[in-house]
């Protein structure tokens, strides 16, 4: 091996270990880009390279220039026409059609020194919905060749492992705050439950004492006016044994409008009495 591919190799080597260093570091997409902008252009030349993450519907792009990049995640349309249909019929594409060329590089916010003149893309599949769609456009002055594509591999996988783990981060992150928002939600039913309760506990205590005291006051008034009632009772009762022994037409005469005379006064006691626990217990008379 000569000494000139031993150095390349060597830059090579030092390049990755330093990209995944800093990669394996980056906790945010930030800081991925920062990392890519950084360290992906001692990897190998390109004039424009655009990494599309995909998990289900959910996309991160980065797209990088020797001097600039930017990041952004969101959905399906975040990717160009291109990168879709790559992601849907999983042809690799290498041409130098500058109509594509042209019709994506328009799309991109980042300045470049030149137009590209090559185009290089591939759909790399992780797994089932999830994998990450690589665009490397090349020009004289920055020429991609396939020499760079073991490398190339080998960053997509770095790239890929990271992005997977921040998204799940986040997911895991935000199925955290939906947990606690409904736990949330269930202590503040619960709280609210507890004062209704309370409340009629409250409610419960406050009534049975008021039954209590009521229950009370009316045996006190049922013996306070228990005389009232027995006299005319009493009464009755002595004219009653009279029919029994007297005969039929003193009982007609004398007994029969005794009874009349107190039974009407019983009936007078009994609601002069019911009349007065109304009152003392107030109820409406």
């Amino acid at each position: 091996m000569s000494t000139s591919l031993e150095f390349k190799y060597r830059i090579i080597y030092e390049s990755l270990s330093r990209f995944s260093s800093t990669l394996s570091r980056s906790m945010t997409l930030e800081e991925v880009r920062s990392c890519l902008q950084r360290q992906v252009k001692y990897l190998f030349d390109y004039q424009l390279i655009r990494f599309c993450f995909y998990q289900q519907e959910y996309v991160i792009v980065c797209s990088l220039t020797p001097v600039s990049s930017q990041i952004r995640s969101g959905g399906l349309d975040l990717m160009w026409a291109y990168e879709q249909r790559l992601l849907a019929d999983n042809v690799p594409v290498i041409t130098e059609d500058q109509a594509l060329i042209s019709e994506n590089v328009r799309q991109l916010s980042l300045q470049l020194p030149c137009t590209p003149s090559e185009l290089w893309g591939w759909n790399n599949v992780f797994s089932a919905d999830s994998g990450i769609i690589v665009s490397v456009y090349s020009g004289l002055d920055r020429q991609f060749q396939s020499t760079d594509v073991p490398v190339l591999k080998i960053t997509l996988e770095n790239l890929y492992a990271k992005l997977l783990s921040i998204q799940l981060i986040e997911e895991l992150g935000k199925s955290k705050k939906e947990i606690e928002q409904a736990l949330l939600g269930v202590q503040e039913k619960n709280a609210v439950i507890a004062r209704l309760v309370a409340t009629q506990d409250e409610i419960i205590r406050s009534r049975t004492q008021e039954l209590e005291e009521k229950n009370t006051k009316l045996l006190q008034l049922s013996r306070q006016h228990a005389h009232i009632i027995r006299e005319p009772l009493t009464r009755i009762l002595s004219l009653t044994y009279m029919v029994e022994i007297l005969p039929a037409d003193e009982v007609v005469t004398e007994i029969l409008p005794l009874l009349v005379t107190t039974s009407t006064d019983l009936d007078t006691a009994l609601q002069q009495v019911i009349k007065s626990i109304d009152s003392e217990l107030g109820y409406p008379g």
